[in-house]
């Protein structure tokens, strides 16, 4: 849309406003810093949707989205979106770039509390150098009926990118990840981690209804890293094998099971793909003690639901296997960056972990656990469960997968394991599966007991 057309609609809401030209700002935080610098506030807009359509979202540009909380603030199961749905709609610009025009475009907006009070406003047009700025009343009448929540938060000071003006007006930034850097790097190859010939046939025979012990016995000894890991796992203590495993077939036919099995496998295959920081909060170790606890309780959980046919506690355990790959997928794309990101981890427990992943990457792990998935062409569930693990709202295919992990990790969460917004479980969730709270913490106990076996494995899958 032209910038003559957009003063234009300005001019018939009577809003008074001035074209700021020539503008260097190739990022959030750069807009966030120009605005500052003449003492106004800089909007983000984000566009998500849902089944209800789409929604406009605005809050300070200089603070974190959390997701979790704009999601239980409009009880609404909302997506990001990718506009090319609303193109027509959205007059031509583009989702990076939009401005609070709801009323212009004919969505639902919903705007931050913390926008109100500035006394100058600073809005992107989508016309790359120029930006517009307005008074407060100017502010209020473009986003005269909007829904107002809380759902923003302040990115403290030291974990904001120093962002300087120099003498000429021009910015400096360091850069942060964008959900577009990690997708250009994965579609072009770059440090991609691949996933294993091994990998993909044991996901191709997990899709087969029937399929022969033998097939995979043999699937597995032929990589000879992957044998030795499944007759160690399976010798462990904690199954109290009383012969001796001299091989996979051993492993599998008097221990382990074929499922369980095949998941581990799978899980052992991929895991050893990713090179990232194996210490810190969301080191390889870490994530990948979690995962196993995960799965060991998702299986439990779901092995107690009745109401859902169709419904495989095996497929359960993997999901929780996999749920937190984006971590480490960053990791191995960059170390540097996770392990400055560790010690942030460490030195502000407090913050919510969306908030810093905002502020300090610029991507979340939950974008990147995506993008890996589609990359990896891996069927639909190991994507959606990746994508919504933190959205107890989420409601669509497999949404019961995404539903266990999420209530899997929030009891994590009470006992000081994971990364979960929360410890709280939903009662929608626990009333749609049959589930009590009290149930659940008596399996979260029984897990609690196999932490020998959990903390085996999960040394395993960090090796």
């Amino acid at each position: 849309m032209e910038t003559s057309k957009i003063q234009n609609f300005l001019d018939e809401l009577y809003v008074k406003h001035t074209l700021h030209t020539n503008v260097v700002s190739e990022s959030t935080l750069q807009f966030s810093a120009y605005a500052d610098s003449i003492k106004a506030c800089a909007v983000k807009v984000v566009l998500f949707s849902d089944k209800q359509g789409p929604l406009l979202v605005a809050f300070p540009a200089k603070d974190g989205l959390d997701f979790d909380v704009l999601a239980k603030a409009t009880k609404r199961n909302l997506k990001l979106d990718s506009g090319r749905k609303y193109k027509k709609q959205l007059h031509g610009f583009s989702i990076r770039n939009l401005p609070p025009f709801g009323r212009l475009f004919q969505m639902m907006t919903v705007i931050d509390e913390r926008l109100k009070g500035y006394d100058a406003y600073l809005l992107d047009i989508d016309q790359g150098d120029c930006f517009i700025e307005v008074n407060r009343m100017g502010f209020e009448t473009i986003v005269k009926g909007s829904i107002v929540k809380r759902f923003s938060q302040e990115i403290p000071a030291e974990l904001k990118r120093k962002v300087a003006l120099d003498e000429n007006g021009n910015q400096n930034a360091e850069t942060l990840l964008t959900p577009k850097v990690v997708e250009t790097l994965l579609a072009n190859g770059e440090g991609l981690p691949i996933m294993p010939d091994v990998g993909t046939r044991l996901v191709q025979l997990k899709g087969t209804n029937d399929f022969e012990l033998e097939a995979l016995v043999s699937l597995i000894e032929s990589d000879p890293a992957l044998s030795a890991k499944i007759i160690s796992y399976a010798s462990s203590s904690f199954f109290a094998y009383q012969g001796k495993l001299a091989t996979v077939q051993e492993a599998i036919y008097h221990v382990l099971g074929i499922e369980l099995s095949l998941n581990i496998a799978l899980a052992l295959a991929v895991g050893e793909q990713f090179k990232g920081p194996m210490s810190g909060m969301v080191g390889a170790r870490a994530v990948w003690r979690q995962s196993v606890y995960c799965a060991v309780l998702s299986q439990s959980i779901a092995s107690k639901i009745k109401n859902q046919p169709g419904l495989q506690p095996g497929m359960a355990y993997l999901q929780g296997l996999l749920h937190n790959i984006g971590f480490l997928m960053l990791g191995h794309l960059f170390p540097k960056k996770i392990s400055a990101f560790n010690k942030l981890l460490e030195s502000k427990p407090e913050i919510c972990l969306s908030i810093h992943e905002n502020g300090s990457l610029g991507v979340s792990h939950v974008e990147a656990g995506r993008l890996l998935m589609r990359s990896w062409a891996l069927p639909e569930t190991y994507e959606v469960v990746v994508q919504n693990h933190h959205n107890s709202g989420y409601s669509g295919a497999h949404e019961v997968y995404s539903h266990i992990i999420y209530l899997s990790n929030a009891l994590l969460k009470s006992i000081g394991i994971g990364d979960a917004p929360d410890s709280e479980l939903p009662v929608d969730l626990l009333k749609k599966y049959g589930l009590t709270e009290e149930a659940l913490k008596e399996m979260l106990q029984i897990v609690l007991q196999w932490n020998a076996s959990i903390d085996h494995l999960a040394h395993q899958l960090a090796a």
